[in-house]
């Protein structure tokens, strides 16, 4: 899980006495007189949503225990005057906000257009290589500036500007962000059926798709990572393409060699998502959807996923040629060394704990739907 340090329309928001709590979503009446007392209009908390400290009154606010708490009864209350009822605005990204220049009259045409695409368009791209997009000339742009590839998402999360926005549901807009791993969560504080706990190596792994990047000698454009959430170990892959036919064929190679972990989640497009499970089906014989639509992919584990971009960014920028020949001794050195977070070697973890692989698909006891309403807690 991640904090934010600061909320927008918050007064002291910085100070160390600020909370976060949850929405009741599991209270419908209380959690009506929390969404009436906000006063926004069709607007639905999810279970990412949180308000701070701030708008609750010192009467609900329960400090007697080592952290700060909300009464039974609490219901926020503090709220800047609504101009008659307000419609929630998107989330906006300040820092994006002070530094970008003033756009250029082409620039905006060109923006206007492509928001303006008609939807049988965009509809009939999604069934074709997710890269077409990213291969359209870059304009005046200057090269080293420009974003050189991306991780492939859903295109929700890709309208979310500050990121990962979908934690806080928008209403305590961040301006200042800082994700770290949180050392006060209290598993206590959670709802226990709404919460996995990944607390062994191989269990739930995070799949992600980087590209396009430049084209090597031997036609690689795309990179496919898969990462174990409790070890910290990566598996890396080079692709063609991010078909998913392609994406399917790597994960059941990857499974050949480390067994069947619970599910993978990944935040690829939904549709993405099922056919790389109807790929995987045919190719292992299997039954269950093995990969889950989750948007914590990329969260559950925050400084992982940095150090690949590193390494990404580095491979890209000194062997564009035959980045995917470095890729592995670049991968299999990560797997190597000292984690941040765990303080110990993903190869110790996974490899010396005398895990046998599992050899076939691992049943569960939650529902696929399930599984994407649920929070993943790294033990």
């Amino acid at each position: 899980m991640g904090r934010y340090t600061c909320a927008y329309n918050c007064e002291n928001a910085n100070d160390s006495d600020v909370k976060f709590f949850k929405f009741p979503l599991y209270n419908p009446r209380k959690l009506k007189k929390w969404v009436t007392n906000m006063k926004w209009k069709d607007w639905t908390p999810t279970r990412f949503s949180v308000l701070c400290s701030n708008h609750f009154e010192e009467q609900y606010l329960d400090r007697t225990a080592k952290s700060v708490t909300l009464r039974e009864d609490a219901v926020p209350t503090i709220f800047s005057p609504p101009d008659n009822t307000r419609k929630k605005k998107a989330s906006v990204n300040p820092k994006r906000k002070r530094t970008k220049p003033p756009a250029k009259a082409s620039e905006k045409e060109s923006a206007q257009s492509a928001t303006t695409s008609p939807t049988t368009a965009k509809n009939s791209t999604q069934n074709k290589e997710l890269s077409q997009t990213e291969q359209q000339p870059s304009g005046d742009k200057d090269p080293r500036k420009a974003e050189k590839w991306r991780v492939i998402v859903d295109e929700g999360l890709m309208k979310i500007e500050s990121f990962p926005h979908f934690f806080h549901g928008d209403y305590c807009v961040p301006q200042n962000i800082q994700w770290a791993p949180d050392n006060d969560f209290s598993t206590a504080c959670e709802n226990s059926e709404n919460m996995i706990e990944v607390n062994e190596p191989w269990q739930w792994l995070g799949l992600d798709v980087r590209g396009p990047l430049p084209q090597t000698l031997n036609g690689h454009k795309y990179i496919l990572t898969v990462t174990d959430y409790y070890s910290k170990w990566v598996e890396a892959v080079p692709m063609p393409s991010c078909l998913p036919s392609d994406v399917a064929k790597n994960i059941a190679d990857v499974i050949s060699h480390f067994g069947y972990p619970l599910r993978i989640l990944s935040r690829l497009p939904h549709d993405i998502v099922h056919k790389i499970n109807r790929e995987l089906k045919d190719q292992l014989k299997i039954s269950i959807a093995l990969v889950v639509y989750h948007q914590q992919t990329g969260t559950a584990d925050l400084i992982t996923p940095q150090m690949i971009d590193r390494i990404v960014c580095d491979l890209s920028d000194e062997h564009a040629a035959d980045w995917d020949v470095y890729l592995p001794a670049k991968v299999f050195s990560l797997c190597f060394k000292e984690h941040p977070e765990t303080k110990e070697r993903p190869f110790s973890i996974l490899c010396c704990k005398g895990l046998e692989p599992v050899q076939s698909p691992r049943g569960l006891n939650y529902a696929y739907s399930k599984i994407q309403e649920t929070v993943f807690v790294v033990i």
